[in-house]
């Protein structure tokens, strides 16, 4: 008998990104793991599926429109690591940076999302958003998905 899960850690880091951009935060907390582990550059850990699930749902209820357009994604032996570019759009305003994770997924659920960016990419995406609402042409555009 087969007890191999039905997706990849990087089907399972691609499916789990899409439902952030397309902001379906059922699918996004089905895929995480009950004692999921979330640690974000910066910023503090969170621990649980349902302590996650609440940060994504309070970000999704926000004026603040998340977008999560995929790059690229790879796995192996448990591991997937993802390239994506995030957009947080208020009003005129569209923060949009790079971001790199990479998600630890046992038995078809993440275990650990790990998210990784650079502060000085997020400083220039600030200045580039308020360029961009003082002067449309400067605002970022979104990348075209990769996958």
């Amino acid at each position: 008998m087969n007890n191999s899960p039905l997706w990849s850690p990087q089907d399972v880091a691609e499916r789990f990104v899409e439902a952030l951009g397309s902001g379906d935060i059922d699918i996004a907390e089905h895929l995480l793991a009950k004692n999921v582990v979330y640690t974000r550059s910066s910023w503090r850990t969170l621990r649980g599926r349902g302590a996650v699930a609440r940060h994504l749902r309070h970000r999704a209820n926000s004026h603040v429109v998340l977008e999560a357009i995929l790059l690229s994604a790879t796995g192996d032996d448990g591991i997937a690591l993802t390239e994506r570019v995030t957009a947080l759009t208020y009003g005129p305003l569209r923060l949009q940076f790079w971001v790199c994770a990479r998600f630890e997924v046992r038995e078809g659920r993440i275990v650990a999302w790990r998210d990784y960016v650079d502060t000085v990419d997020v400083l220039k995406a600030a200045a580039r958003a308020l360029a961009g609402a003082v002067y449309a042409p400067a605002r970022p555009t979104p990348p075209r998905p990769a996958i």
